[in-house]
């Protein structure tokens, strides 16, 4: 179901982000109705939001005869996002004092509201502000709190606008996020390990733990406590634990062995070579250089976890392939298995992935989607667990 938001715009020096909320929003196909300040229009013309949004609201153009008015502008959104938040509209919505249609529309809509505010730092601190805050955070508002840095004004201190992308991941989180996940801990594990042989070489693989990514993603916007594992660095809205080999990954699986979700979609090494302090000199081996690798422990057969255990296979061999996951289903004791052939199409780090589902009653191909997509049908799976 297709989600609307409302943003609300009000008259800061930072109006101009709101431009780049509007773009990351259309980009997750999220429509959006954005509601003009008098304020606000001193800074803009109401034509560049009208070129960007789905609909506008403003003085100019309130019309009683269609739906653009206080009352009505509201009715279908899901979420109103009050980005850049001014002081004079805060303390005015705070207080219910509605002498504007800005502020009438936003009394009027009785839908989730985030608030992010946009100061001079003396304006922010001053107990009028603070204490209209506290306020519309009492009554359920969400408040996202500017960042310190040297403002329009030249002054330095709390006041400016937070991270654009920080205020659209948790407007994203508050608009998906579903009931079942709320109070559910996942833990994801993605990337490849790295077994050192010496201190500057070691046996790896070319996972882009970009599934594992689009996985955590999908969780964190439907509400669970994201727990990541990752030997990959990427930026996330959520805590991150960074794993270089087997051995570190399997102590931080086992300090969240209690959660109630384990995704392991890390591909870590079949094989351990044995190790050998500083750097092996290459004039030493004539003829080459001979490793010796011992086998690596199963982590996820062998992990003693609480809750739902989903394993990842991956396969060349198109004959057997179903026949061996299904066997990982039984001998590691997991809930789900996502299976992934590798084909000229499926490859390593590509944007785009195809599973087969498969549990102990079910065996489903995905076709080939986008990763993010695909990791919310890996979500549905888990939610009939």
């Amino acid at each position: 179901m297709k989600k609307t938001i409302l943003l609300a715009v009000s008259g800061s020096i930072a109006f101009y982000k709101a431009y780049e909320l509007i773009s990351l929003f259309k980009k997750e196909k999220i429509r959006v109705k954005v509601l003009l300040s008098q304020g606000l229009l001193k800074f803009a013309n109401k034509i560049s939001f009208e070129a960007l949004a789905d609909e506008i609201l403003c003085e100019e153009n309130e019309n009683w005869e269609s739906k653009k008015n206080h009352i009505d502008f509201s009715k279908d959104c899901d979420l109103v996002l009050f980005a850049p938040a001014s002081v004079n509209s805060i303390n005015k919505l705070a207080l219910g004092i509605a002498d504007n249609l800005f502020i009438q529309t936003l009394i009027a809509c009785n839908k989730p509201l985030i608030i992010t505010p946009a100061a001079n730092t003396n304006m922010y601190h001053h107990f009028s502000t603070q204490n209209s805050l506290k306020l519309l955070q009492k009554n359920k508002a969400l408040i996202i709190p500017p960042i310190s840095k040297v403002l329009a004004c030249k002054d330095e201190g709390v006041g400016a606008l937070a991270e654009v992308e920080d205020i659209f991941n948790i407007t994203k989180r508050e608009l998906f996020r579903k009931k079942f996940w709320l109070d559910k801990s996942v833990v994801i594990s993605g990337g490849g390990t790295r077994e050192k042989i010496d201190d500057v070489r070691c046996i790896s693989n070319f996972s882009s733990g970009k599934m594992a990514k689009s996985i955590a993603d999908a969780f964190y916007f439907l509400g669970s406590k994201v727990i990541f594992l990752s030997s990959i660095d990427f930026k996330t809205p959520y805590e991150i634990y960074k794993f270089e080999n087997s051995k570190d990954l399997k102590a931080l699986l086992e300090k969240f062995c209690e959660s109630d979700f384990l995704i392991m979609a890390a591909a870590v090494s079949d094989f351990i070579p044995r190790f050998q302090k500083g750097k092996i000199k290459k004039n030493q081996f004539s003829k080459g250089l001979d490793l010796h690798l011992k086998l690596n422990e199963d982590l996820l057969k062998n992990i003693n976890f609480k809750g739902k255990k989903i394993g990842f296979k991956m396969e060349f061999d198109t004959e057997n392939a179903i026949e061996n996951a299904k066997k990982s289903l039984v001998e590691k004791n997991l809930n789900l298995v996502c299976l992934n052939i590798l084909n000229k199409k499926n490859t390593f780090g590509s944007d785009q992935n195809e599973f087969y589902f498969i549990s102990k009653d079910a065996c489903e191909k995905s076709g080939l989607k986008d990763k993010k997509e695909l990791a919310f049908d890996l979500v549905n799976w888990c939610e009939k667990l």
